[in-house]
Protein backbone atom coordinates (compact mmCIF):
# COMPACT_ATOMS: atom_id res chain seq x y z
CA UNK A 1 0.00 0.00 0.00
CA UNK A 2 1.55 3.32 -1.02
CA UNK A 3 1.49 6.51 1.04
CA UNK A 4 -1.39 8.04 -0.92
CA UNK A 5 -3.76 5.12 -0.33
CA UNK A 6 -6.15 4.90 2.60
CA UNK A 7 -4.78 2.79 5.47
CA UNK A 8 -7.39 1.30 7.79
CA UNK A 9 -6.57 1.62 11.49
CA UNK A 10 -7.96 -1.66 12.78
CA UNK A 11 -5.86 -1.89 15.94
CA UNK A 12 -8.89 -1.13 18.11
CA UNK A 13 -10.23 -4.54 17.10
CA UNK A 14 -7.03 -6.61 16.84
CA UNK A 15 -3.38 -5.52 16.88
CA UNK A 16 -2.46 -7.53 13.79
CA UNK A 17 -2.96 -10.75 11.84
CA UNK A 18 -1.01 -12.67 14.51
CA UNK A 19 -2.92 -11.21 17.48
CA UNK A 20 -3.73 -14.09 19.91
CA UNK A 21 -7.11 -12.41 20.56
CA UNK A 22 -8.26 -13.58 17.12
CA UNK A 23 -8.06 -17.26 18.04
CA UNK A 24 -9.53 -16.57 21.50
CA UNK A 25 -12.48 -14.75 19.91
CA UNK A 26 -13.08 -17.65 17.52
CA UNK A 27 -12.96 -20.13 20.40
CA UNK A 28 -15.45 -18.02 22.40
CA UNK A 29 -17.81 -17.79 19.41
CA UNK A 30 -17.62 -21.54 18.86
CA UNK A 31 -18.36 -22.20 22.53
CA UNK A 32 -21.33 -19.82 22.52
CA UNK A 33 -22.63 -21.37 19.28
CA UNK A 34 -22.58 -24.84 20.82
CA UNK A 35 -24.45 -23.50 23.87
CA UNK A 36 -27.18 -22.07 21.62
CA UNK A 37 -27.47 -25.38 19.77
CA UNK A 38 -27.74 -27.39 23.00
CA UNK A 39 -30.25 -25.01 24.55
CA UNK A 40 -32.51 -24.19 21.59
CA UNK A 41 -32.23 -26.60 18.65
CA UNK A 42 -35.51 -28.48 18.29
CA UNK A 43 -36.95 -26.63 21.31
CA UNK A 44 -38.25 -23.42 19.75
CA UNK A 45 -41.54 -24.56 18.23
CA UNK A 46 -43.05 -25.96 21.39
CA UNK A 47 -46.15 -24.70 23.27
CA UNK A 48 -44.28 -23.22 26.25
CA UNK A 49 -41.70 -21.24 24.22
CA UNK A 50 -42.52 -17.67 25.22
CA UNK A 51 -41.66 -14.19 23.97
CA UNK A 52 -39.14 -14.00 26.84
CA UNK A 53 -37.48 -17.19 25.59
CA UNK A 54 -37.32 -15.72 22.08
CA UNK A 55 -35.82 -12.50 23.42
CA UNK A 56 -33.12 -14.41 25.31
CA UNK A 57 -32.29 -16.46 22.21
CA UNK A 58 -32.02 -13.38 20.02
CA UNK A 59 -29.77 -11.69 22.57
CA UNK A 60 -27.42 -14.66 22.68
CA UNK A 61 -27.38 -14.89 18.88
CA UNK A 62 -26.68 -11.16 18.69
CA UNK A 63 -23.63 -11.67 20.89
CA UNK A 64 -22.30 -14.26 18.45
CA UNK A 65 -23.00 -12.01 15.46
CA UNK A 66 -21.20 -9.06 17.08
CA UNK A 67 -18.03 -11.10 17.61
CA UNK A 68 -18.17 -12.47 14.07
CA UNK A 69 -18.59 -8.94 12.75
CA UNK A 70 -15.39 -7.84 14.50
CA UNK A 71 -13.53 -10.76 12.97
CA UNK A 72 -15.00 -9.98 9.55
CA UNK A 73 -14.19 -6.26 9.67
CA UNK A 74 -10.58 -6.94 10.59
CA UNK A 75 -9.91 -9.84 8.20
CA UNK A 76 -11.86 -8.39 5.27
CA UNK A 77 -10.31 -4.92 5.40
CA UNK A 78 -6.82 -6.23 6.11
CA UNK A 79 -7.07 -8.49 3.07
CA UNK A 80 -8.56 -5.89 0.74
CA UNK A 81 -6.01 -3.27 1.79
CA UNK A 82 -3.30 -5.51 0.36
CA UNK A 83 -4.37 -8.78 -1.22
CA UNK A 84 -0.82 -9.82 -2.06
CA UNK A 85 0.38 -10.27 1.55
CA UNK A 86 0.38 -13.97 2.58
CA UNK A 87 -0.64 -13.19 6.18
CA UNK A 88 -3.75 -11.18 5.23
CA UNK A 89 -4.79 -13.80 2.69
CA UNK A 90 -4.31 -16.60 5.24
CA UNK A 91 -6.33 -14.77 7.88
CA UNK A 92 -9.12 -13.97 5.43
CA UNK A 93 -9.34 -17.61 4.30
CA UNK A 94 -9.33 -18.74 7.93
CA UNK A 95 -12.19 -16.37 8.73
CA UNK A 96 -14.20 -17.49 5.69
CA UNK A 97 -13.87 -21.14 6.79
CA UNK A 98 -14.83 -20.20 10.35
CA UNK A 99 -17.82 -18.09 9.29
CA UNK A 100 -19.09 -20.88 7.05
CA UNK A 101 -18.81 -23.39 9.90
CA UNK A 102 -20.73 -21.18 12.35
CA UNK A 103 -23.39 -20.41 9.72
CA UNK A 104 -23.90 -24.14 9.07
CA UNK A 105 -24.16 -24.88 12.78
CA UNK A 106 -26.77 -22.14 13.26
CA UNK A 107 -28.69 -22.81 10.01
CA UNK A 108 -31.55 -24.19 12.12
CA UNK A 109 -32.17 -20.80 13.76
CA UNK A 110 -33.82 -18.92 10.89
CA UNK A 111 -35.80 -22.05 9.99
CA UNK A 112 -37.18 -22.61 13.48
CA UNK A 113 -37.66 -18.92 14.31
CA UNK A 114 -39.26 -18.39 10.89
CA UNK A 115 -41.76 -21.16 11.59
CA UNK A 116 -42.39 -19.81 15.10
CA UNK A 117 -43.28 -16.26 13.99
CA UNK A 118 -45.20 -17.54 10.95
CA UNK A 119 -47.39 -19.77 13.13
CA UNK A 120 -47.58 -17.19 15.93
CA UNK A 121 -47.51 -13.71 14.29
CA UNK A 122 -48.73 -12.09 17.53
CA UNK A 123 -45.31 -12.78 19.05
CA UNK A 124 -43.77 -10.01 16.95
CA UNK A 125 -46.02 -7.48 18.71
CA UNK A 126 -44.76 -8.42 22.19
CA UNK A 127 -43.09 -5.45 23.87
CA UNK A 128 -40.18 -7.47 25.20
CA UNK A 129 -38.89 -8.18 21.67
CA UNK A 130 -39.64 -4.71 20.26
CA UNK A 131 -35.94 -4.20 19.45
CA UNK A 132 -36.06 -7.16 17.08
CA UNK A 133 -39.32 -6.43 15.23
CA UNK A 134 -37.72 -5.60 11.88
CA UNK A 135 -35.41 -8.63 12.05
CA UNK A 136 -38.29 -10.97 12.86
CA UNK A 137 -40.47 -9.55 10.08
CA UNK A 138 -37.74 -10.24 7.56
CA UNK A 139 -37.25 -13.79 8.85
CA UNK A 140 -41.01 -14.30 8.50
CA UNK A 141 -40.90 -13.05 4.88
CA UNK A 142 -37.97 -15.24 3.78
CA UNK A 143 -39.19 -18.35 5.66
CA UNK A 144 -41.39 -19.26 2.69
CA UNK A 145 -38.29 -19.45 0.50
CA UNK A 146 -36.09 -21.42 2.90
CA UNK A 147 -35.02 -24.99 2.13
CA UNK A 148 -34.37 -27.79 4.61
CA UNK A 149 -31.54 -27.44 7.13
CA UNK A 150 -29.37 -29.91 5.23
CA UNK A 151 -29.98 -28.10 1.93
CA UNK A 152 -29.16 -24.75 3.53
CA UNK A 153 -25.91 -26.20 4.88
CA UNK A 154 -25.01 -27.60 1.45
CA UNK A 155 -25.59 -24.20 -0.15
CA UNK A 156 -23.27 -22.61 2.43
CA UNK A 157 -20.59 -25.16 1.53
CA UNK A 158 -21.15 -24.58 -2.17
CA UNK A 159 -21.00 -20.79 -1.79
CA UNK A 160 -17.72 -20.91 0.11
CA UNK A 161 -15.88 -22.62 -2.73
CA UNK A 162 -18.17 -21.42 -5.50
CA UNK A 163 -19.52 -17.88 -5.75
CA UNK A 164 -17.41 -16.54 -2.87
CA UNK A 165 -14.27 -18.13 -4.30
CA UNK A 166 -14.98 -16.55 -7.69
CA UNK A 167 -15.49 -13.20 -5.97
CA UNK A 168 -12.17 -13.57 -4.14
CA UNK A 169 -10.41 -14.50 -7.39
CA UNK A 170 -11.91 -11.47 -9.15
CA UNK A 171 -10.88 -9.15 -6.31
CA UNK A 172 -7.37 -10.59 -6.00
CA UNK A 173 -6.80 -10.44 -9.74
CA UNK A 174 -7.93 -6.86 -10.17
CA UNK A 175 -6.06 -5.64 -7.08
CA UNK A 176 -2.72 -6.49 -8.71
CA UNK A 177 -3.45 -4.38 -11.79
CA UNK A 178 -2.15 -0.87 -12.39
CA UNK A 179 -4.05 1.59 -14.57
CA UNK A 180 -2.26 4.28 -16.57
CA UNK A 181 -4.30 7.47 -16.40
CA UNK A 182 -3.87 11.21 -16.67
CA UNK A 183 -4.63 12.71 -13.27
CA UNK A 184 -4.77 16.52 -13.20
CA UNK A 185 -2.74 16.65 -16.39
CA UNK A 186 -0.04 14.26 -15.21
CA UNK A 187 0.23 10.66 -16.43
CA UNK A 188 0.51 8.27 -13.52
CA UNK A 189 -0.05 4.65 -12.49
CA UNK A 190 -3.27 4.23 -10.52
CA UNK A 191 -3.98 1.28 -8.24
CA UNK A 192 -7.47 -0.21 -8.09
CA UNK A 193 -7.92 1.10 -4.54
CA UNK A 194 -7.50 4.65 -5.90
CA UNK A 195 -9.87 4.20 -8.82
CA UNK A 196 -13.17 4.81 -7.04
CA UNK A 197 -12.14 8.13 -5.52
CA UNK A 198 -10.84 9.26 -8.92
CA UNK A 199 -14.17 8.38 -10.53
CA UNK A 200 -15.53 11.35 -8.52
CA UNK A 201 -12.59 13.65 -9.10
CA UNK A 202 -13.67 17.28 -9.71
CA UNK A 203 -11.58 17.42 -12.90
CA UNK A 204 -13.62 16.04 -15.82
CA UNK A 205 -10.61 15.06 -17.92
CA UNK A 206 -9.22 13.07 -14.99
CA UNK A 207 -12.49 11.16 -14.61
CA UNK A 208 -12.64 10.36 -18.32
CA UNK A 209 -9.02 9.21 -18.38
CA UNK A 210 -9.50 6.88 -15.39
CA UNK A 211 -12.72 5.41 -16.81
CA UNK A 212 -11.05 4.72 -20.15
CA UNK A 213 -7.98 3.20 -18.52
CA UNK A 214 -9.98 0.84 -16.28
CA UNK A 215 -12.37 -0.31 -19.01
CA UNK A 216 -9.49 -0.70 -21.46
CA UNK A 217 -7.41 -2.89 -19.15
CA UNK A 218 -10.40 -5.00 -18.11
CA UNK A 219 -11.19 -5.45 -21.78
CA UNK A 220 -7.73 -6.92 -22.41
CA UNK A 221 -8.43 -9.71 -19.89
CA UNK A 222 -12.16 -9.83 -20.41
CA UNK A 223 -12.31 -13.63 -20.40
CA UNK A 224 -11.02 -13.88 -16.81
CA UNK A 225 -13.17 -11.05 -15.51
CA UNK A 226 -16.30 -12.02 -17.42
CA UNK A 227 -15.94 -15.70 -16.39
CA UNK A 228 -15.89 -14.70 -12.74
CA UNK A 229 -18.95 -12.47 -13.14
CA UNK A 230 -20.83 -15.09 -15.19
CA UNK A 231 -20.27 -17.74 -12.53
CA UNK A 232 -21.23 -15.44 -9.66
CA UNK A 233 -24.42 -14.27 -11.41
CA UNK A 234 -25.28 -17.71 -12.74
CA UNK A 235 -24.92 -19.24 -9.30
CA UNK A 236 -27.24 -16.62 -7.82
CA UNK A 237 -29.90 -17.18 -10.49
CA UNK A 238 -29.81 -20.93 -9.78
CA UNK A 239 -30.24 -20.26 -6.05
CA UNK A 240 -33.24 -18.00 -6.61
CA UNK A 241 -34.82 -20.67 -8.81
CA UNK A 242 -34.30 -23.36 -6.18
CA UNK A 243 -35.88 -21.16 -3.55
CA UNK A 244 -38.74 -20.17 -5.88
CA UNK A 245 -38.18 -16.44 -5.54
CA UNK A 246 -40.20 -14.31 -7.96
CA UNK A 247 -37.03 -12.89 -9.53
CA UNK A 248 -33.25 -12.76 -8.97
CA UNK A 249 -33.67 -9.50 -7.02
CA UNK A 250 -36.58 -10.72 -4.85
CA UNK A 251 -34.36 -11.42 -1.83
CA UNK A 252 -32.74 -7.98 -2.17
CA UNK A 253 -36.21 -6.41 -2.18
CA UNK A 254 -36.99 -8.16 1.10
CA UNK A 255 -33.62 -7.23 2.63
CA UNK A 256 -34.20 -3.57 1.73
CA UNK A 257 -37.85 -3.45 2.84
CA UNK A 258 -39.16 -2.56 -0.59
CA UNK A 259 -41.17 -4.11 -3.44
CA UNK A 260 -40.84 -4.63 -7.16
CA UNK A 261 -43.71 -2.19 -7.73
CA UNK A 262 -41.84 0.58 -5.87
CA UNK A 263 -38.67 -0.06 -7.90
CA UNK A 264 -40.63 -0.09 -11.17
CA UNK A 265 -42.37 3.18 -10.29
CA UNK A 266 -39.06 4.73 -9.29
CA UNK A 267 -37.42 3.77 -12.58
CA UNK A 268 -40.46 4.88 -14.57
CA UNK A 269 -40.50 8.29 -12.87
CA UNK A 270 -36.77 8.65 -13.37
CA UNK A 271 -37.08 7.84 -17.05
CA UNK A 272 -40.01 10.21 -17.53
CA UNK A 273 -38.14 12.96 -15.68
CA UNK A 274 -35.10 12.42 -17.90
CA UNK A 275 -37.24 12.70 -21.04
CA UNK A 276 -38.90 15.88 -19.75
CA UNK A 277 -35.55 17.44 -18.90
CA UNK A 278 -34.15 16.54 -22.32
CA UNK A 279 -37.17 18.05 -24.08
CA UNK A 280 -37.02 21.12 -21.84
CA UNK A 281 -33.39 21.83 -22.64
CA UNK A 282 -33.92 21.26 -26.35
CA UNK A 283 -36.80 23.73 -26.37
CA UNK A 284 -34.84 26.16 -24.20
CA UNK A 285 -31.92 26.05 -26.62
CA UNK A 286 -34.20 26.84 -29.54
CA UNK A 287 -35.87 29.68 -27.60
CA UNK A 288 -32.52 31.19 -26.59
CA UNK A 289 -31.23 31.12 -30.15
CA UNK A 290 -34.37 32.85 -31.37
CA UNK A 291 -34.22 35.41 -28.53
CA UNK A 292 -30.61 36.35 -29.21
CA UNK A 293 -31.29 36.64 -32.90
CA UNK A 294 -34.33 38.91 -32.36
CA UNK A 295 -33.17 41.08 -29.47
CA UNK A 296 -29.45 41.54 -29.89
CA UNK A 297 -27.72 40.70 -33.13
CA UNK A 298 -24.01 41.17 -33.62
CA UNK A 299 -24.61 43.85 -36.30
CA UNK A 300 -26.81 45.93 -34.01
CA UNK A 301 -24.30 45.72 -31.18
CA UNK A 302 -21.42 46.72 -33.41
CA UNK A 303 -23.36 49.67 -34.79
CA UNK A 304 -24.21 50.90 -31.29
CA UNK A 305 -20.59 50.57 -30.22
CA UNK A 306 -19.30 52.35 -33.33
CA UNK A 307 -21.71 55.26 -32.95
CA UNK A 308 -21.02 55.49 -29.22
CA UNK A 309 -24.72 55.15 -28.31
CA UNK A 310 -24.06 53.93 -24.76
CA UNK A 311 -27.56 54.35 -23.35
CA UNK A 312 -29.21 52.37 -26.13
CA UNK A 313 -26.48 49.71 -25.90
CA UNK A 314 -27.10 49.31 -22.16
CA UNK A 315 -30.85 49.10 -22.81
CA UNK A 316 -30.38 46.36 -25.39
CA UNK A 317 -28.12 44.36 -23.10
CA UNK A 318 -30.50 44.82 -20.17
CA UNK A 319 -33.46 43.73 -22.32
CA UNK A 320 -31.59 40.60 -23.31
CA UNK A 321 -30.71 39.74 -19.73
CA UNK A 322 -34.29 40.33 -18.60
CA UNK A 323 -35.67 38.16 -21.39
CA UNK A 324 -33.18 35.42 -20.60
CA UNK A 325 -34.05 35.53 -16.89
CA UNK A 326 -37.74 35.30 -17.76
CA UNK A 327 -37.12 32.28 -19.95
CA UNK A 328 -35.19 30.59 -17.16
CA UNK A 329 -37.97 31.34 -14.66
CA UNK A 330 -40.56 29.98 -17.09
CA UNK A 331 -38.61 26.74 -17.43
CA UNK A 332 -38.00 26.50 -13.67
CA UNK A 333 -34.24 26.55 -14.12
CA UNK A 334 -31.47 28.30 -12.22
CA UNK A 335 -28.76 30.62 -13.44
CA UNK A 336 -25.63 31.95 -11.75
CA UNK A 337 -24.23 34.95 -13.57
CA UNK A 338 -21.15 34.94 -11.36
CA UNK A 339 -20.20 31.38 -12.32
CA UNK A 340 -17.27 31.39 -14.72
Amino acid sequence: MNEKEIAWDLTEIFSGCDDPKISKTMDAVMEKTDEIINQYKGKINIPNFTAQNLHDLLEEHEEVLASIENLEIFSYNSFHANMTLPETKALYNKFMDFQSLISKKLAFLELEIGKLVSDNPQLIKEKIISNYINYLKKIKKVFTYKLTETEEQLILDKDQYGAKAWEQLKSSWISTRKFKATVEGKETDVSFSEVFSLFRHPNRETRISVYKSVSGLLGQDEEIYSSALRNICGDWVKNTNHRHYDSPIHQSLIDNDTTQEIIDNLMRNFNNSLIRKRNTFNELTESLEKLIEEVISEDILQELINTNQKNELIEKLSTTEYALDKLIDDWDLKRDWNKK
